[in-house]
């Protein structure tokens, strides 16, 4: 997440301040750029790896700070929540075997963060999204306690004036809200660098943008949020809705997220990127030790260019304008839509097919782009994410299967453009052949995710299908195994795992959010069909304001037939409900259940209705159903 020797703007005056900085800062850039400062070689790359951290239940850990502390490398660092780790990789030379390099050493950094890890009852996994993060994972106390990460959540949040609500419609659909920034801690990226040489930016940043769309669908890898199946790479709209300060109150004004792809092509000068976000996004963070650029170049010294820099930390492009101060300052572009995973050759495959069609770009390529509207390389990038592999292209005036689009044109062009790069032969064949692989065969991350989920929600609990994914994940991440290869499977992991007490379940792991209830104004009749139509023998009654209120159950029914007088659900519900708390352990259910005799029992949330929780439920995780009660029959 950035720069950390931060602090919030004070007031008006210290704005401007701010502002006089990053404007120095732009015209010195733009001085330097006609002076043709910048390095041009040896290319060079590089990588930032976010990582996911995980509990014996395979539910978000807050080890990270702990981990941190013991892992003392100067590779790892902390991100916005405290179940997040960064890896900053160091730079390869792009000739030879960059790849394999960066591979080997981003797996040895991996097992040295296990390892600590392990010492804290914890796993890494890399995933776009953690399948088994829950609304509760967002509250306040998962925030990294660092300033910047609460300053920024404060200063957005003051901009839009209202909570951030994230609104996504797929196979399911999600509408969610939170106080602070932390739906952006759903996502786990892994993110790209190249340097570019300054006479090739303006052109390689604008191509940047035209394969990012059938680049990101071939890496596609994360479909779940909150158990809700929504697009093929659900982090593209999670980010940009997650910081976005936009609302509905001005939606008759064209306003520009703060994550975005952008609104056209790029002419002159990279400077104008900076210019833009400038213009259009309030300034959030300043500092008390910025250089006053041009006086620094004055004196012979690279600047360091750090006020604009910073406030370019604080808005969000898929591809992202990168400079390196130094003895002698480079240029680069970040790619930061690909997601992490599913394995670290899965990402290093990506990686090299992002890399080799940089270098592919077409030789009349500033003309070509000419003729297509940016639009719709923007929807590309749009559909990419929502559909994945399943999805139609436009690309130089045709419209294509996205799939015959990498098979047929730009595998070939990343394999020209590796070759220029002098990278070994057999380097481009096995990383360009994993991507050949998952796409004649369909199977992205995204794709193994969703079908495995499927397949498990059949047998198990939605929560404990989703902890099933995360195994069985963990295992092929562990043998590096490219997702192609990847079996979808039951295995039942997480099941062995509870019956051989290697873990302590809460009602939150094994719950149904999936829920029918009834309002206590509903008549009696209606609650009967409700009832027999889905074979049930409780519902939970609310009030207009969602409410739990009271309990109605078949035997009520039943003994309610007796009296025509009686017509509306609140004349016979029981008023007095027995309730389990999310957290509840579930050996502590089990204990409830059995003391009272009942088969089931609502979960609530503020007195709200989150999920019911059952015996079949418990049957469904592994649980005997003598083991819960020889005189309950589920």
């Amino acid at each position: 997440m950035g720069d950390f020797r931060v602090r919030p703007i004070r007031d008006q005056a210290d704005r401007h301040r701010m502002y006089r900085y990053a404007l120095r800062d732009i015209a010195t850039f733009e001085e330097m750029w006609q002076a043709q400062c910048f390095s041009t070689g040896p290319t060079k790359i590089g990588a930032e790896q976010e990582l996911c951290l995980v509990d014996a239940a395979f539910q978000p850990a807050r080890t990270a700070l702990n981990i941190l502390d013991k892992v003392d490398d100067r590779h790892y660092t902390n991100e916005l929540a405290l179940f997040n780790l960064e890896i900053n990789l160091d730079p390869e030379t792009l000739v030879n075997s960059p790849f394999t390099t960066t591979e080997q050493k981003l797996l040895a950094l991996l097992d040295k963060g296990k390892a600590i890890a392990a010492e804290r009852d914890a796993q890494i996994l890399l995933a776009g999204i953690l399948p088994t993060i829950a609304p509760r994972h967002l509250a306040f106390e998962y925030m990294t306690p660092i300033p910047r990460y609460r300053t920024i959540s404060k200063m957005l949040y003051d901009i839009r004036g209202a909570s951030f609500e994230i609104y996504l419609q797929g196979i399911d659909d999600l509408i969610a809200s939170t106080e602070s920034i932390l739906f952006e801690a759903c996502n786990t990226s892994f993110q790209l660098h190249l340097q570019i040489s300054p006479a090739e930016f303006v052109d390689k940043f604008n191509w940047s943008q035209m394969i990012a769309g059938p680049v990101l669908a071939a890496c596609v890898n994360s479909p779940l949020l909150f158990g809700r199946e929504l697009w093929a790479e659900s982090r593209i709209a999670v980010f940009k809705q997650s910081l976005d300060t936009r609302n509905s109150k001005n939606h008759f004004r064209q306003k520009q997220p703060r994550v975005y792809f952008g609104n056209g092509w790029l002419y002159d000068s990279p400077a104008n990127l900076w210019k833009n976000e400038l213009i259009r996004f309030p300034l959030l963070l300043t500092s008390d030790d910025l250089q006053d650029a041009p006086a620094v170049r004055q004196a012979g010294d690279v600047p360091d260019l750090r006020a604009i820099r910073l406030h370019n930390g604080t808005t969000y492009t898929w591809n992202r304008l990168c400079y390196g101060p130094g003895k002698t300052p480079h240029l680069r572009i970040e790619c930061r839509y690909l997601p992490a995973g599913p394995s670290a050759i899965d990402e290093m495959a990506n990686f090299a097919f992002w890399v080799g069609l940089m270098h592919a770009i077409p030789a009349n390529w500033a003309e070509q782009k000419e003729f297509i509207h940016f639009k719709t390389v923007k929807n590309n990038f749009i559909k990419a994410a929502r559909y994945g592999l399943q999805t139609m292209m436009e690309w130089m005036g045709k419209s294509v299967p996205v799939t015959n689009l990498i098979l047929d044109t730009l595998l070939p062009m990343a394999e020209q453009g590796l070759q220029a790069c002098q990278i070994d032969p057999t380097e481009i064949k096995k990383y360009l052949g994993i991507i050949e692989q998952r796409v004649r065969k369909g199977q992205t991350g995204a794709e193994w995710m969703v079908q495995s989920y499927r397949k498990n929600s059949a047998k198990y609990s939605p929560a404990i299908a989703r902890q099933e994914l995360i195994a069985q994940s963990l295992e092929y991440q562990t043998a590096n195994v490219p997702v192609h290869e990847w079996r979808i499977e039951t295995a039942g992991r997480m099941v062995t795992k509870i019956n051989q007490k290697e873990v302590e379940l809460s009602v939150h792991h094994l719950m149904s959010t999936d829920v029918y209830t009834i309002n206590e104004a509903a008549s009696i009749e209606l609650a009967r069909h409700i009832l027999e139509w889905n074979n049930i023998h409780h519902l939970p009654v609310e009030n207009y304001q969602g409410e739990l209120v009271g309990i109605l159950t078949d035997g009520m029914l039943m003994r309610a037939a007796n009296h025509s007088e009686l017509k509306y659900v609140s004349e016979i519900m029981k008023k007095e409900v027995i309730t389990a708390d999310e957290q509840l352990k579930i050996d502590e259910l089990i204990q409830i259940l059995q003391n009272h005799q009942l088969a089931g029992l609502p979960v609530i949330r503020d007195q709200k209705v989150v999920g019911v929780i059952t015996l079949q439920d418990l049957i469904r995780a592994g649980y005997r159903a003598d083991q819960l009660s020889p005189h309950l029959n589920p």
